[in-house]
């Protein structure tokens, strides 16, 4: 029953998260004038095509989108798959950091958190950039988590700043020899945030992670003749994800 329950809650914010980046990237990047007039958080649902308002039964998560067959009711356009993909992803977040954690306040703070990475590793990855709310957002949470998991020390502070200022001495550095930035500001911010919420001992990990990550995504880019720029604070989500499914403390055991 309360997995059951979980999983609903995270179908509505996974519903919610998917209508929220269409409203905020159509606001701040794309410009849409229609979506520049409007509150992006008070809004009723509306069809993105015909700006038509969306009836509240065909706003069941995932399940609206394979009932009305990827069409919009109103007008017959195609709705986008990013939004059923968002849904699936959060509800497949959520029910692993549900797995993975035996306390409901860490279950809580954890989801939260991974909404936040989210709505980050889809706006880098598509936009190279980003939103400096949602890493003010995702610091507060982090310092909580760090908080209820006996992390917020003086040795896991100061690894955060140092490892803030090494990022932002690569970014410079590179910089001066290239001519070009080989990491954003964003970037340079997220990683610290990232390292408060796990152990220190595990902070070389996840930027090991992440630059693997990046390395793979270049490779495959460079095969497909892709564009090549690396969203690397899409990568820094997916290994901060992973710490909070405790996936790295089982390393040493495979």
């Amino acid at each position: 029953m309360i997995i059951s329950l979980y999983i609903i809650f995270s179908a509505l914010l996974g519903s919610f998260l998917a209508s929220f980046i269409y409203r905020y990237v159509n606001k701040n990047i794309e410009a849409d004038a229609y979506v520049e007039s409007i509150n992006i958080y008070t809004e009723p649902s509306f069809c993105p095509t015909c700006k038509t308002k969306i009836d509240w039964y065909h706003l069941i998560p995932v399940l609206s989108y394979l009932f009305l067959r990827g069409k919009a009711k109103c007008c017959g356009a195609t709705i986008s798959s990013k939004y059923f993909l968002t849904e699936i992803l959060v509800i497949s977040s959520f029910s692993l950091i549900f797995i993975t954690n035996d306390s409901w306040g860490l279950i809580l703070f954890k989801s939260f958190i991974s909404l936040t990475l989210i709505f980050i590793a889809l706006i880098d990855y598509q936009y190279k950039i980003i939103p400096l709310s949602s890493l003010l957002i995702l610091f507060i949470l982090a310092l909580i988590l760090s908080a209820l998991e006996g992390l917020f020390m003086l040795p896991e502070i100061f690894v955060a700043i140092i490892s803030g200022f090494l990022l932002l001495a690569t970014r410079w550095l590179f910089f001066k020899l290239k001519g070009k930035e080989a990491l954003g500001l964003g970037d340079v911010i997220l990683f610290p945030i990232l390292t408060l919420m796990i152990p220190m001992t595990l902070v070389p990990i996840l930027l090991l992670t992440a630059s693997l990550l990046g390395i793979l995504e270049f490779f495959l880019s460079s095969k497909l003749k892709r564009d090549s720029e690396i969203a690397f604070g899409f990568h820094l989500a997916i290994a901060s994800y992973l710490g909070l499914v405790n996936f790295y403390p089982i390393l040493p055991l495979i």
